[in-house]
């Protein structure tokens, strides 16, 4: 904790993240929270921060004293809404914006968020509904069309899609470089619904190509950052955890690169009664190892040279079963697919040296294409450009090989193809692993199976030429 400075009540908030040391925000977030001082609308800058920390349980309540102080402002019961999704709890989320809907209905802007939450609640019809009004307001709001789009199914000869097409001809200045993108990822949705995949794949690449000029990646830095972490965490490390990490064996952690189907079998392991999932975009564990500091072999020897209990290694393990434990209550397992697992799997392994791991494979080809077409609303901007997105994979390939091999009797390696080829038995085989309902997850997944059947095995014949480049970059990547 930093020392106190300023006589700006956030001034050892910023100072924090001025720092980079997440647990060091969250901390100082923690205060401010039980302080409770009279921040007023400033209480919105303690929920970005919480955010961008990944303190989910925290920026709930950040949220809630947000409503409290400045109620009559929408943008608080925005916060708050958004806090919900985050952590999956839709029908709160939906709750607390149907008041400001009723309120505000031209709002085109709320009108497509609450859309957005019935279809994550899997109401198409209401969503449509709702998406309809927002283009009946603005025939050219894109985000409006997208929502549409992804609420129905599309046939041949549909009056959207013609309305879309004319759009995309039509739009000139009315549209920008990333309004055009997002429409062509829609039309790529609509033409693949009607079995039109070669128009569809002429869509994703125009999409990707609107977007790629103003969304750069610094690839080169990516890369030497999983270098770094590959030159520490070795062999050397795996007869060591036993010692100085915390045993406890809640945590099964789903990794997977996007797009192969880590959410939904968080979502299945996690069905069952005294078992929470917690959600893809958390990143509780990476927030808590920051007492790892760069992860330079002086910070790792330091912390396995440490004594045998209270050591550095079980303090992350002891911070992030705190955080878990404040979203899930006391549970008796947990899955934890966090997109952050890949990087931070060493720490995992010393830190929680009783945890298990399930690692999704898929063909480098499909998980290639099935990125490339998809936009991600929350910015990942390697996944405009095909070197880029093939050099991400094999990244991750090379990480969760290495903490494969270096924790091989807790790792369990699925493929995306044999769990869609095979749902019920590849359900069964890892709930045994996870220590999981096996019963439970079986029904989720049956329930559940039209998820990877949007995406299915040999999904990437489907693009046509359009794939080539893609090929040849996993080439020039070594997949």
């Amino acid at each position: 904790m930093l020392a106190r400075q300023g006589n700006d009540p956030l001034a050892n908030l910023f100072a924090a993240r001025s720092s980079e040391n997440l647990l060091d925000v969250s901390q100082e977030a923690r205060v401010l929270l039980n302080a409770s001082p009279p921040l007023g609308a400033r209480w919105s800058e303690v929920a970005s921060l919480l955010d961008e920390a990944g303190d989910l349980a925290g920026l709930l309540q950040a949220c809630l004293r947000l409503t409290e102080a400045v109620p009559d402002d929408p943008q608080s019961w925005l916060w708050l809404a958004s806090a919900y999704t985050q952590l999956g709890e839709n029908l709160a989320a939906l709750k607390v914006l149907q008041p400001l809907l009723t309120a505000n209905s031209s709002d085109a802007a709320l009108v497509r968020r609450v859309g957005r939450i019935l279809l994550d609640l899997e109401m198409y019809s209401e969503a449509q509904t709702l998406f309809r009004s927002a283009l009946a307001a603005n025939a050219n709001d894109v985000l409006a069309w997208e929502g549409l789009a992804l609420s129905k199914t599309f046939r041949r000869d549909d009056d959207d899609l013609v309305l879309m097409d004319q759009l995309r001809i039509s739009g000139g200045d009315r549209l920008t470089a990333r309004d055009r993108g997002i429409l062509s990822y829609t039309l790529a949705k609509a033409y693949e619904d009607i079995g039109e995949h070669d128009i569809a794949s002429r869509r994703v690449a125009e999409a990707a190509a609107f977007y790629r000029a103003d969304a750069p990646f610094d690839m080169d830095a990516h890369e030497e950052g999983v270098r770094r972490i590959l030159d520490l965490y070795d062999e050397r490390f795996a007869g060591h955890n036993l010692e100085n990490g915390l045993v406890d064996s809640r945590p099964v952690f789903v990794m997977a690169p996007p797009c192969c189907g880590a959410s939904w079998l968080s979502g299945v392991l996690g069905a069952g009664e005294d078992i929470a999932s917690l959600p893809r975009k958390n990143a509780l564990f990476w927030m808590s190892a920051s007492a790892l500091g760069d992860h330079t072999r002086e910070h790792i020897m330091a912390a396995l040279s440490g004594p045998e209990e209270g050591g550095v290694l079980s303090g992350v393990a002891n911070n992030y079963l705190t955080y878990v434990t404040e979203l899930t209550g006391e549970v008796r397992r947990w899955i934890d697919p966090s997109s952050l697992g890949e990087l931070a799997g060493g720490a995992i392994g010393l830190c929680l040296p009783a945890a298990r791991f399930v690692r999704i494979k898929r063909d480098p080809q499909d998980a290639a294409w099935a990125i490339f077409k998809k936009r991600f609303s929350r910015a990942r901007h390697w996944t405009y450009h095909p070197d880029d997105i093939a050099r991400t994979l094999a990244a991750h390939d090379r990480l969760l090989t290495r903490w494969e091999a270096i924790f091989p009797d807790r790792f369990l390696t699925v493929s995306y193809e044999d769990l869609a080829a095979n749902t019920e038995d590849e359900v069964r085989r890892i709930a045994f692993f996870a220590g999981v309902d096996a019963d439970a997850a079986v029904k989720t997944a049956l329930a559940h199976v039209k998820t990877l059947e949007a995406s299915p095995p040999g999904v990437h014949e489907r693009a046509g030429p359009r794939l080539e480049p893609v090929r040849e970059a996993l080439q020039r990547a070594g997949l």
